[in-house]
Protein backbone atom coordinates (compact mmCIF):
# COMPACT_ATOMS: atom_id res chain seq x y z
CA UNK A 1 0.00 0.00 0.00
CA UNK A 2 1.57 3.09 -0.85
CA UNK A 3 2.71 5.35 1.66
CA UNK A 4 1.42 8.43 0.06
CA UNK A 5 -2.37 7.29 0.09
CA UNK A 6 -3.39 9.97 3.03
CA UNK A 7 -6.50 11.82 3.36
CA UNK A 8 -7.33 14.91 0.92
CA UNK A 9 -10.34 17.69 2.07
CA UNK A 10 -9.56 19.48 -1.44
CA UNK A 11 -12.29 18.59 -3.92
CA UNK A 12 -10.23 16.27 -7.23
CA UNK A 13 -11.73 17.39 -10.67
CA UNK A 14 -11.51 13.91 -12.49
CA UNK A 15 -12.20 14.65 -15.83
CA UNK A 16 -15.70 16.10 -16.39
CA UNK A 17 -16.70 15.63 -12.59
CA UNK A 18 -15.47 17.23 -9.26
CA UNK A 19 -15.12 14.72 -6.52
CA UNK A 20 -15.74 16.25 -3.00
CA UNK A 21 -14.36 13.69 -0.21
CA UNK A 22 -16.02 15.42 2.80
CA UNK A 23 -19.60 15.47 1.32
CA UNK A 24 -18.62 12.19 -0.54
CA UNK A 25 -20.53 14.30 -3.51
CA UNK A 26 -19.93 13.83 -7.43
CA UNK A 27 -20.32 16.93 -9.18
CA UNK A 28 -21.46 17.55 -12.93
CA UNK A 29 -22.33 20.55 -14.60
CA UNK A 30 -25.89 20.20 -15.67
CA UNK A 31 -26.37 17.18 -13.67
CA UNK A 32 -27.63 16.73 -9.61
CA UNK A 33 -25.08 15.60 -7.47
CA UNK A 34 -24.67 11.84 -6.79
CA UNK A 35 -24.12 11.37 -2.85
CA UNK A 36 -21.65 8.51 -2.45
CA UNK A 37 -22.04 5.73 0.44
CA UNK A 38 -19.00 6.47 2.76
CA UNK A 39 -17.33 3.55 2.11
CA UNK A 40 -17.61 3.83 -1.72
CA UNK A 41 -16.43 7.58 -1.49
CA UNK A 42 -13.47 6.39 0.59
CA UNK A 43 -12.61 3.70 -2.35
CA UNK A 44 -13.05 6.75 -5.31
CA UNK A 45 -10.69 8.76 -2.64
CA UNK A 46 -7.72 6.32 -2.48
CA UNK A 47 -7.75 5.84 -5.99
CA UNK A 48 -8.02 9.49 -6.79
CA UNK A 49 -4.34 9.53 -4.35
CA UNK A 50 -2.86 6.99 -6.21
CA UNK A 51 -4.44 8.09 -9.79
CA UNK A 52 -1.72 6.47 -12.28
CA UNK A 53 -0.97 3.20 -10.09
CA UNK A 54 -2.64 -0.20 -9.82
CA UNK A 55 -4.04 -1.09 -7.05
CA UNK A 56 -4.67 -4.37 -5.58
CA UNK A 57 -7.88 -5.62 -4.31
CA UNK A 58 -5.94 -6.08 -0.67
CA UNK A 59 -4.73 -2.88 -1.11
CA UNK A 60 -8.21 -0.99 -1.62
CA UNK A 61 -9.73 -2.99 0.80
CA UNK A 62 -7.46 -2.50 3.75
CA UNK A 63 -7.44 1.16 2.99
CA UNK A 64 -11.25 1.44 3.19
CA UNK A 65 -12.35 -1.33 5.81
CA UNK A 66 -8.79 -1.79 7.98
CA UNK A 67 -11.04 -3.64 11.23
CA UNK A 68 -13.67 -5.27 9.59
CA UNK A 69 -13.96 -8.13 7.29
CA UNK A 70 -15.46 -7.85 4.03
CA UNK A 71 -15.88 -10.03 0.75
CA UNK A 72 -14.63 -8.85 -2.81
CA UNK A 73 -18.15 -8.21 -3.75
CA UNK A 74 -17.98 -4.97 -1.21
CA UNK A 75 -15.54 -3.44 -3.27
CA UNK A 76 -17.12 -4.33 -7.10
CA UNK A 77 -19.86 -2.95 -5.76
CA UNK A 78 -18.29 0.24 -4.78
CA UNK A 79 -16.31 0.34 -8.02
CA UNK A 80 -19.37 0.07 -10.10
CA UNK A 81 -21.32 2.94 -7.79
CA UNK A 82 -18.32 4.84 -8.72
CA UNK A 83 -18.07 4.33 -12.45
CA UNK A 84 -21.90 5.28 -12.48
CA UNK A 85 -21.28 8.60 -10.40
CA UNK A 86 -18.22 9.39 -12.89
CA UNK A 87 -20.48 8.80 -16.40
CA UNK A 88 -20.03 6.78 -19.26
CA UNK A 89 -16.89 8.61 -20.29
CA UNK A 90 -14.73 9.49 -17.52
CA UNK A 91 -15.84 5.94 -16.12
CA UNK A 92 -13.50 4.08 -18.94
CA UNK A 93 -10.29 5.61 -16.85
CA UNK A 94 -11.20 3.59 -14.14
CA UNK A 95 -9.93 0.57 -15.48
CA UNK A 96 -10.15 -3.51 -14.06
CA UNK A 97 -6.68 -4.86 -14.27
CA UNK A 98 -7.20 -8.55 -14.66
CA UNK A 99 -5.43 -10.19 -11.73
CA UNK A 100 -3.54 -7.65 -10.07
CA UNK A 101 -6.29 -4.60 -9.16
CA UNK A 102 -8.06 -1.35 -10.28
CA UNK A 103 -6.55 1.96 -11.67
CA UNK A 104 -7.64 5.64 -12.52
CA UNK A 105 -5.84 6.81 -15.13
CA UNK A 106 -7.61 9.77 -15.79
CA UNK A 107 -5.31 12.93 -14.77
CA UNK A 108 -6.73 14.05 -11.32
CA UNK A 109 -6.05 18.23 -10.42
CA UNK A 110 -7.24 19.81 -7.52
CA UNK A 111 -10.87 21.70 -8.57
CA UNK A 112 -11.99 25.32 -7.59
CA UNK A 113 -14.57 24.96 -4.74
CA UNK A 114 -17.79 25.37 -5.41
CA UNK A 115 -20.15 26.80 -3.20
CA UNK A 116 -24.14 26.19 -3.42
CA UNK A 117 -23.07 24.28 -6.80
CA UNK A 118 -25.07 25.93 -9.80
CA UNK A 119 -25.66 24.90 -13.27
CA UNK A 120 -23.42 27.41 -14.77
CA UNK A 121 -23.02 28.74 -18.12
CA UNK A 122 -20.84 26.17 -19.71
CA UNK A 123 -19.53 25.82 -23.00
CA UNK A 124 -18.94 22.47 -24.58
CA UNK A 125 -16.44 21.39 -27.31
CA UNK A 126 -16.26 17.89 -27.92
CA UNK A 127 -13.61 17.56 -30.08
CA UNK A 128 -13.25 15.31 -33.30
CA UNK A 129 -12.23 11.95 -32.31
CA UNK A 130 -12.83 9.59 -35.70
CA UNK A 131 -12.52 9.53 -39.23
CA UNK A 132 -13.92 7.43 -41.92
CA UNK A 133 -12.49 7.78 -45.22
CA UNK A 134 -13.15 4.98 -48.19
CA UNK A 135 -11.58 5.02 -51.20
CA UNK A 136 -13.62 6.65 -54.24
CA UNK A 137 -12.78 5.73 -57.64
CA UNK A 138 -12.57 9.03 -59.47
CA UNK A 139 -10.99 9.48 -63.04
CA UNK A 140 -7.78 12.06 -63.88
CA UNK A 141 -10.38 14.77 -64.68
CA UNK A 142 -12.49 14.59 -61.53
CA UNK A 143 -11.21 16.88 -58.64
CA UNK A 144 -10.19 15.63 -55.78
CA UNK A 145 -12.56 14.62 -52.99
CA UNK A 146 -12.54 17.02 -49.94
CA UNK A 147 -12.44 15.57 -46.79
CA UNK A 148 -14.04 17.27 -43.87
CA UNK A 149 -14.78 16.69 -40.14
CA UNK A 150 -17.97 18.79 -38.60
CA UNK A 151 -16.90 19.62 -34.94
CA UNK A 152 -20.08 19.60 -32.20
CA UNK A 153 -21.24 22.91 -32.06
CA UNK A 154 -20.34 25.42 -28.65
CA UNK A 155 -23.23 25.92 -27.03
CA UNK A 156 -23.04 29.42 -26.05
CA UNK A 157 -26.79 29.61 -24.76
CA UNK A 158 -26.07 29.96 -20.79
CA UNK A 159 -27.25 26.56 -19.95
CA UNK A 160 -26.24 23.16 -20.05
CA UNK A 161 -30.09 21.53 -21.14
CA UNK A 162 -29.33 23.24 -24.00
CA UNK A 163 -26.44 21.18 -25.27
CA UNK A 164 -28.39 18.69 -27.34
CA UNK A 165 -29.58 21.64 -29.44
CA UNK A 166 -25.81 22.56 -30.60
CA UNK A 167 -25.00 19.23 -31.29
CA UNK A 168 -28.04 18.63 -33.23
CA UNK A 169 -27.55 20.96 -35.13
CA UNK A 170 -24.09 19.84 -36.19
CA UNK A 171 -25.94 16.48 -36.39
CA UNK A 172 -27.53 17.98 -39.35
CA UNK A 173 -24.91 19.13 -40.78
CA UNK A 174 -23.04 16.08 -40.55
CA UNK A 175 -26.01 14.15 -42.39
CA UNK A 176 -26.45 17.29 -45.25
CA UNK A 177 -22.62 16.95 -46.12
CA UNK A 178 -23.04 13.20 -46.20
CA UNK A 179 -25.29 13.07 -48.59
CA UNK A 180 -22.73 14.47 -51.00
CA UNK A 181 -21.08 11.37 -52.98
CA UNK A 182 -18.20 13.88 -53.52
CA UNK A 183 -17.16 14.89 -50.08
CA UNK A 184 -16.04 12.42 -47.13
CA UNK A 185 -17.63 13.30 -43.65
CA UNK A 186 -16.60 12.18 -39.93
CA UNK A 187 -19.50 10.48 -38.83
CA UNK A 188 -21.55 11.77 -35.96
CA UNK A 189 -20.78 8.70 -33.97
CA UNK A 190 -17.14 8.95 -34.23
CA UNK A 191 -16.75 12.89 -33.71
CA UNK A 192 -19.07 12.53 -30.71
CA UNK A 193 -16.74 9.82 -29.41
CA UNK A 194 -14.16 11.32 -27.23
CA UNK A 195 -14.63 15.00 -25.66
CA UNK A 196 -12.14 17.39 -24.76
CA UNK A 197 -8.88 16.29 -26.18
CA UNK A 198 -7.70 19.53 -27.68
CA UNK A 199 -9.23 22.59 -29.35
CA UNK A 200 -6.16 22.68 -31.68
CA UNK A 201 -8.05 22.86 -35.19
CA UNK A 202 -4.73 22.16 -36.71
CA UNK A 203 -3.55 19.11 -35.26
CA UNK A 204 -7.17 17.91 -35.19
CA UNK A 205 -6.79 18.23 -38.98
CA UNK A 206 -3.29 16.32 -38.98
CA UNK A 207 -3.79 13.37 -36.84
CA UNK A 208 -7.56 12.75 -38.97
CA UNK A 209 -6.22 13.68 -42.37
CA UNK A 210 -9.04 16.00 -43.62
CA UNK A 211 -8.57 18.47 -45.96
CA UNK A 212 -11.48 21.08 -43.42
CA UNK A 213 -12.42 21.41 -40.35
CA UNK A 214 -15.93 22.90 -39.71
CA UNK A 215 -16.32 24.71 -36.12
CA UNK A 216 -18.98 26.94 -34.86
CA UNK A 217 -21.24 28.01 -32.09
CA UNK A 218 -25.12 28.21 -31.29
CA UNK A 219 -26.58 30.85 -28.84
CA UNK A 220 -30.46 30.19 -28.13
CA UNK A 221 -32.60 32.22 -25.81
CA UNK A 222 -36.17 32.45 -25.85
CA UNK A 223 -37.23 32.53 -29.53
CA UNK A 224 -33.91 34.37 -30.20
CA UNK A 225 -31.25 32.13 -32.18
CA UNK A 226 -27.51 32.98 -33.17
CA UNK A 227 -25.81 30.58 -35.24
CA UNK A 228 -21.75 31.13 -35.89
CA UNK A 229 -19.95 29.14 -38.25
CA UNK A 230 -16.48 28.90 -39.91
CA UNK A 231 -14.51 26.75 -42.12
CA UNK A 232 -10.86 26.14 -41.51
CA UNK A 233 -8.07 25.09 -43.79
CA UNK A 234 -6.70 21.91 -42.14
CA UNK A 235 -3.07 22.73 -43.78
CA UNK A 236 -2.82 26.54 -42.76
CA UNK A 237 -5.63 27.19 -40.18
CA UNK A 238 -6.75 29.94 -42.20
CA UNK A 239 -10.78 30.74 -42.62
CA UNK A 240 -11.92 30.03 -45.94
CA UNK A 241 -15.35 30.89 -45.05
CA UNK A 242 -17.87 31.95 -42.12
CA UNK A 243 -21.12 33.04 -41.52
CA UNK A 244 -23.46 34.59 -38.37
CA UNK A 245 -26.97 33.68 -38.74
CA UNK A 246 -29.52 35.90 -36.63
CA UNK A 247 -33.07 35.37 -36.12
CA UNK A 248 -36.21 33.24 -34.76
CA UNK A 249 -35.71 29.75 -33.35
CA UNK A 250 -38.41 29.21 -36.13
CA UNK A 251 -36.24 29.91 -38.73
CA UNK A 252 -33.49 26.91 -37.47
CA UNK A 253 -34.25 25.47 -40.81
CA UNK A 254 -33.64 27.58 -42.70
CA UNK A 255 -30.16 28.52 -41.01
CA UNK A 256 -29.57 25.27 -41.71
CA UNK A 257 -29.80 25.30 -45.41
CA UNK A 258 -28.14 28.36 -45.72
CA UNK A 259 -25.23 26.78 -44.11
CA UNK A 260 -25.10 24.12 -46.09
CA UNK A 261 -25.52 26.16 -49.19
CA UNK A 262 -22.56 28.55 -48.00
CA UNK A 263 -20.36 25.30 -47.42
CA UNK A 264 -20.94 23.64 -50.96
CA UNK A 265 -20.56 26.68 -52.98
CA UNK A 266 -16.90 27.24 -50.56
CA UNK A 267 -16.00 23.48 -51.64
CA UNK A 268 -17.13 23.69 -55.53
CA UNK A 269 -18.64 20.66 -55.04
CA UNK A 270 -20.61 18.71 -57.35
CA UNK A 271 -23.73 17.90 -56.75
CA UNK A 272 -26.20 15.11 -59.01
CA UNK A 273 -29.55 15.99 -59.67
CA UNK A 274 -30.84 13.03 -56.90
CA UNK A 275 -28.35 14.79 -54.47
CA UNK A 276 -29.72 18.34 -54.95
CA UNK A 277 -33.22 16.82 -54.64
CA UNK A 278 -32.33 14.92 -51.57
CA UNK A 279 -29.76 17.83 -49.83
CA UNK A 280 -32.94 19.43 -47.77
CA UNK A 281 -34.21 16.20 -46.46
CA UNK A 282 -34.12 15.67 -43.26
CA UNK A 283 -37.15 13.88 -42.07
CA UNK A 284 -39.73 16.67 -41.19
CA UNK A 285 -39.95 20.77 -41.35
CA UNK A 286 -41.33 20.79 -37.75
CA UNK A 287 -39.65 22.98 -35.72
CA UNK A 288 -40.94 21.33 -32.35
CA UNK A 289 -40.83 17.88 -33.96
CA UNK A 290 -37.02 18.57 -34.87
CA UNK A 291 -36.23 20.02 -31.48
CA UNK A 292 -38.15 17.21 -29.64
CA UNK A 293 -35.96 14.60 -31.77
CA UNK A 294 -32.94 16.17 -30.71
CA UNK A 295 -33.58 15.59 -26.88
CA UNK A 296 -34.72 11.92 -27.85
CA UNK A 297 -31.31 11.63 -29.36
CA UNK A 298 -29.41 13.20 -26.15
CA UNK A 299 -31.24 11.23 -23.59
CA UNK A 300 -30.70 7.89 -25.87
CA UNK A 301 -27.05 7.77 -25.78
CA UNK A 302 -27.15 8.17 -21.69
CA UNK A 303 -28.04 4.24 -21.54
CA UNK A 304 -30.12 4.16 -18.36
CA UNK A 305 -33.16 3.23 -17.66
CA UNK A 306 -34.45 6.87 -16.56
CA UNK A 307 -33.21 8.44 -19.88
CA UNK A 308 -34.41 5.25 -21.87
CA UNK A 309 -38.44 6.23 -20.10
CA UNK A 310 -37.44 10.01 -20.95
CA UNK A 311 -36.11 9.58 -24.81
CA UNK A 312 -39.48 7.30 -25.25
CA UNK A 313 -41.16 10.67 -24.25
CA UNK A 314 -39.36 13.11 -26.61
CA UNK A 315 -39.79 10.67 -29.56
CA UNK A 316 -42.95 9.81 -28.64
CA UNK A 317 -43.78 13.62 -28.76
CA UNK A 318 -41.62 14.89 -31.96
CA UNK A 319 -44.23 12.22 -33.57
CA UNK A 320 -47.33 14.04 -32.03
CA UNK A 321 -45.61 17.19 -33.75
CA UNK A 322 -44.92 15.19 -36.73
CA UNK A 323 -46.39 11.85 -37.33
CA UNK A 324 -44.35 10.53 -40.38
CA UNK A 325 -41.19 11.73 -39.09
CA UNK A 326 -39.22 8.37 -40.28
CA UNK A 327 -36.44 9.06 -37.90
CA UNK A 328 -38.78 9.62 -34.48
CA UNK A 329 -39.97 5.88 -35.18
CA UNK A 330 -36.37 4.34 -35.65
CA UNK A 331 -34.53 5.47 -32.71
CA UNK A 332 -38.10 4.83 -30.98
CA UNK A 333 -37.51 1.37 -31.79
CA UNK A 334 -34.20 0.97 -30.90
CA UNK A 335 -35.10 2.76 -27.22
CA UNK A 336 -37.54 -0.53 -26.80
CA UNK A 337 -34.86 -2.89 -27.83
CA UNK A 338 -32.23 -1.55 -25.27
CA UNK A 339 -35.44 -1.58 -22.72
CA UNK A 340 -35.98 -5.41 -23.55
CA UNK A 341 -31.89 -6.23 -23.83
CA UNK A 342 -31.29 -4.43 -20.01
CA UNK A 343 -34.76 -5.62 -18.37
CA UNK A 344 -36.00 -2.30 -18.03
CA UNK A 345 -39.79 -3.85 -18.59
CA UNK A 346 -42.11 -5.76 -16.72
CA UNK A 347 -43.82 -6.07 -20.17
CA UNK A 348 -40.52 -7.95 -22.98
CA UNK A 349 -43.13 -9.26 -25.36
CA UNK A 350 -45.38 -6.12 -25.64
CA UNK A 351 -42.40 -4.26 -25.85
CA UNK A 352 -40.70 -6.12 -28.72
CA UNK A 353 -43.98 -6.18 -30.58
CA UNK A 354 -43.86 -2.10 -29.89
CA UNK A 355 -39.79 -1.92 -31.50
CA UNK A 356 -41.36 -4.47 -34.42
CA UNK A 357 -43.87 -1.67 -35.04
CA UNK A 358 -41.74 1.31 -34.96
CA UNK A 359 -39.10 0.67 -37.27
CA UNK A 360 -41.15 -1.29 -39.46
CA UNK A 361 -43.48 1.99 -39.77
CA UNK A 362 -40.03 4.08 -39.92
CA UNK A 363 -39.20 2.11 -43.47
CA UNK A 364 -42.88 2.39 -44.79
CA UNK A 365 -42.56 6.02 -43.98
CA UNK A 366 -38.93 6.39 -45.51
CA UNK A 367 -37.06 3.58 -47.22
CA UNK A 368 -34.17 5.32 -48.03
CA UNK A 369 -33.45 7.08 -44.34
CA UNK A 370 -30.24 4.09 -43.67
CA UNK A 371 -30.93 3.83 -39.92
CA UNK A 372 -34.64 2.75 -40.53
CA UNK A 373 -33.08 -0.17 -42.11
CA UNK A 374 -30.49 -0.48 -39.35
CA UNK A 375 -32.84 -0.39 -36.46
CA UNK A 376 -35.03 -2.70 -38.20
CA UNK A 377 -31.80 -5.12 -38.82
CA UNK A 378 -30.88 -4.44 -35.32
CA UNK A 379 -34.21 -6.24 -33.88
CA UNK A 380 -33.30 -9.20 -36.03
CA UNK A 381 -30.26 -9.57 -34.96
CA UNK A 382 -31.63 -9.73 -31.20
CA UNK A 383 -31.83 -12.60 -28.81
CA UNK A 384 -35.79 -11.87 -28.65
CA UNK A 385 -36.22 -12.15 -31.89
CA UNK A 386 -33.45 -13.80 -34.39
CA UNK A 387 -33.92 -14.12 -37.82
CA UNK A 388 -30.64 -13.98 -39.93
CA UNK A 389 -31.92 -13.39 -43.23
CA UNK A 390 -33.96 -11.06 -42.20
CA UNK A 391 -30.94 -9.15 -40.57
CA UNK A 392 -28.63 -9.47 -43.46
CA UNK A 393 -30.95 -7.92 -45.66
CA UNK A 394 -31.48 -5.02 -43.61
CA UNK A 395 -28.28 -4.23 -42.66
CA UNK A 396 -27.14 -4.52 -46.25
CA UNK A 397 -29.62 -2.26 -47.25
CA UNK A 398 -28.34 0.25 -44.65
CA UNK A 399 -24.86 -0.31 -46.43
CA UNK A 400 -26.53 0.14 -49.99
CA UNK A 401 -27.71 3.64 -48.64
CA UNK A 402 -24.64 4.92 -46.94
CA UNK A 403 -21.38 2.84 -48.30
CA UNK A 404 -19.58 4.78 -45.35
CA UNK A 405 -21.79 3.13 -42.51
CA UNK A 406 -19.49 1.22 -40.29
CA UNK A 407 -22.13 1.04 -37.52
CA UNK A 408 -23.99 -1.19 -39.77
CA UNK A 409 -21.01 -3.24 -40.84
CA UNK A 410 -19.90 -4.23 -37.94
CA UNK A 411 -23.69 -5.58 -36.98
CA UNK A 412 -23.44 -7.36 -40.24
CA UNK A 413 -20.47 -9.02 -38.48
CA UNK A 414 -22.30 -9.71 -35.45
CA UNK A 415 -25.08 -11.53 -37.44
CA UNK A 416 -23.12 -13.63 -38.92
CA UNK A 417 -20.48 -14.37 -35.89
CA UNK A 418 -24.25 -15.31 -33.83
CA UNK A 419 -24.75 -17.74 -36.37
CA UNK A 420 -21.35 -19.56 -36.67
CA UNK A 421 -19.38 -17.83 -39.30
CA UNK A 422 -16.85 -15.93 -37.34
CA UNK A 423 -14.32 -16.48 -39.95
CA UNK A 424 -16.24 -14.60 -42.36
CA UNK A 425 -17.11 -11.98 -40.29
CA UNK A 426 -13.78 -11.10 -38.57
CA UNK A 427 -12.13 -9.78 -42.01
CA UNK A 428 -15.46 -6.98 -41.48
CA UNK A 429 -15.00 -6.05 -38.12
CA UNK A 430 -10.69 -5.35 -38.60
CA UNK A 431 -11.82 -3.41 -41.87
CA UNK A 432 -14.11 -1.36 -39.51
CA UNK A 433 -11.28 -1.12 -37.02
CA UNK A 434 -8.87 0.33 -39.53
CA UNK A 435 -10.98 2.83 -40.63
CA UNK A 436 -11.92 4.17 -37.09
CA UNK A 437 -8.96 5.46 -35.22
CA UNK A 438 -11.21 5.97 -31.81
CA UNK A 439 -13.14 2.73 -32.35
CA UNK A 440 -16.21 2.19 -30.25
CA UNK A 441 -15.89 -0.40 -27.54
CA UNK A 442 -18.61 -2.55 -29.37
CA UNK A 443 -16.50 -3.09 -32.64
CA UNK A 444 -13.25 -4.41 -30.02
CA UNK A 445 -16.33 -6.78 -28.31
CA UNK A 446 -17.00 -8.49 -32.32
CA UNK A 447 -13.48 -9.18 -32.47
CA UNK A 448 -13.28 -11.26 -29.15
CA UNK A 449 -16.70 -12.76 -29.85
CA UNK A 450 -15.25 -13.88 -33.10
CA UNK A 451 -11.72 -14.74 -31.80
CA UNK A 452 -13.41 -16.29 -28.94
CA UNK A 453 -15.39 -18.83 -31.32
CA UNK A 454 -12.27 -19.62 -33.37
CA UNK A 455 -10.42 -20.72 -30.55
CA UNK A 456 -8.00 -18.16 -30.56
CA UNK A 457 -8.62 -17.21 -26.96
CA UNK A 458 -5.20 -14.83 -26.20
CA UNK A 459 -6.49 -13.02 -29.16
CA UNK A 460 -9.98 -12.78 -27.51
CA UNK A 461 -9.06 -11.25 -23.99
CA UNK A 462 -6.68 -8.43 -25.69
CA UNK A 463 -9.99 -7.33 -27.56
CA UNK A 464 -12.62 -8.12 -24.65
CA UNK A 465 -10.54 -5.99 -22.20
CA UNK A 466 -9.89 -3.35 -24.55
CA UNK A 467 -14.32 -2.87 -25.05
CA UNK A 468 -14.50 -3.63 -21.14
CA UNK A 469 -12.40 -0.77 -20.48
CA UNK A 470 -13.80 1.49 -23.13
CA UNK A 471 -16.96 1.31 -21.76
CA UNK A 472 -16.82 -0.57 -18.33
CA UNK A 473 -20.55 -0.55 -17.06
CA UNK A 474 -21.55 -2.57 -20.80
CA UNK A 475 -22.68 -6.25 -20.05
CA UNK A 476 -21.37 -7.93 -23.20
CA UNK A 477 -18.07 -7.38 -22.82
CA UNK A 478 -17.78 -9.23 -18.85
CA UNK A 479 -19.87 -12.05 -20.71
CA UNK A 480 -17.50 -13.29 -23.17
CA UNK A 481 -14.34 -12.36 -20.79
CA UNK A 482 -15.91 -15.04 -18.27
CA UNK A 483 -15.97 -17.73 -21.10
CA UNK A 484 -12.52 -16.83 -22.45
CA UNK A 485 -10.90 -17.35 -18.97
CA UNK A 486 -13.04 -19.98 -18.35
CA UNK A 487 -11.62 -21.69 -21.59
CA UNK A 488 -7.99 -20.15 -20.52
CA UNK A 489 -8.42 -22.23 -17.23
CA UNK A 490 -8.16 -18.23 -15.37
CA UNK A 491 -10.63 -19.52 -12.92
CA UNK A 492 -9.72 -16.32 -10.58
CA UNK A 493 -10.02 -13.74 -13.02
CA UNK A 494 -13.55 -15.19 -14.38
CA UNK A 495 -14.71 -15.17 -10.98
CA UNK A 496 -13.86 -11.86 -10.51
CA UNK A 497 -15.51 -10.82 -13.89
CA UNK A 498 -18.58 -12.40 -12.74
CA UNK A 499 -18.37 -10.70 -9.30
CA UNK A 500 -18.29 -7.00 -11.16
CA UNK A 501 -21.29 -8.58 -13.37
CA UNK A 502 -23.23 -9.44 -10.64
CA UNK A 503 -22.08 -5.91 -9.26
CA UNK A 504 -24.03 -4.58 -12.67
CA UNK A 505 -27.60 -6.04 -11.34
CA UNK A 506 -27.34 -9.02 -13.64
CA UNK A 507 -27.26 -12.63 -12.25
CA UNK A 508 -23.91 -14.18 -13.66
CA UNK A 509 -24.57 -17.77 -13.71
CA UNK A 510 -24.83 -20.44 -16.55
CA UNK A 511 -28.74 -20.38 -17.23
CA UNK A 512 -29.17 -16.52 -16.98
CA UNK A 513 -26.05 -16.12 -19.19
CA UNK A 514 -27.33 -18.25 -22.32
CA UNK A 515 -30.77 -17.16 -21.79
CA UNK A 516 -29.31 -13.27 -22.61
CA UNK A 517 -26.91 -14.87 -25.67
CA UNK A 518 -27.75 -14.13 -29.36
CA UNK A 519 -25.65 -16.95 -29.98
CA UNK A 520 -27.56 -19.22 -32.54
CA UNK A 521 -25.14 -21.75 -33.92
CA UNK A 522 -25.59 -24.19 -32.07
CA UNK A 523 -22.01 -25.75 -31.96
CA UNK A 524 -21.42 -22.00 -31.01
CA UNK A 525 -23.89 -21.97 -28.07
CA UNK A 526 -22.23 -25.31 -26.61
CA UNK A 527 -18.59 -23.60 -26.97
CA UNK A 528 -20.02 -20.29 -25.13
CA UNK A 529 -21.72 -22.73 -22.46
CA UNK A 530 -18.58 -24.70 -22.12
CA UNK A 531 -16.44 -21.86 -21.39
CA UNK A 532 -19.02 -20.96 -18.46
CA UNK A 533 -19.00 -24.48 -17.15
CA UNK A 534 -14.97 -24.21 -17.12
CA UNK A 535 -15.02 -20.87 -15.27
CA UNK A 536 -16.95 -22.79 -12.99
CA UNK A 537 -20.50 -21.23 -13.18
CA UNK A 538 -23.36 -22.57 -11.22
CA UNK A 539 -26.50 -23.05 -13.39
CA UNK A 540 -29.05 -21.46 -11.21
Amino acid sequence: MPESLTNSSEIKRIGGADFDPETYLVMREGQDPVRLRPQTSRVLEVLVLAAGTTLSKDDLINAVWRDTHVTDDSLVQCISEIRKALGPVDARQLRTIPKKGYRLEIMVRVATPVRGRKVASAIVFVVLAGLVYFAWPRSENTPPMHRIAVLPFTNMSGAQDQVYFSDGISEDIIVGLSKISDLRVVSRGASFAIARNTDDTLEIAKTLNVDYILEGSVRRQGGDLRVSAALVNGQTGVNVWAERYEGSTDDVFTFRDDLLAGLLRTLAVRMSRRERARLGVFGTRDVAAHDAYWQGRALESKFTRQTNVAAEAAFKQALDFDPEFAGAYAHLAQIYSYRVENHWTDWPEATIEAAFSAAQRAVELDDTLPFAHFSLGRLYSRSFAPDKDKAVAAFERAIQLDPNYIGAKVFLANVLIFNGQAQKALPLVHDAIARHPFAPFWYFQAEGMAQYFLGNYDAAEAALVRAHDQSPTAPFPYRFLIATYGQLGRIDDAEWMAIEYEALGRRATIGALMETASVQDAAYRAAFREGFEKAGLGFD
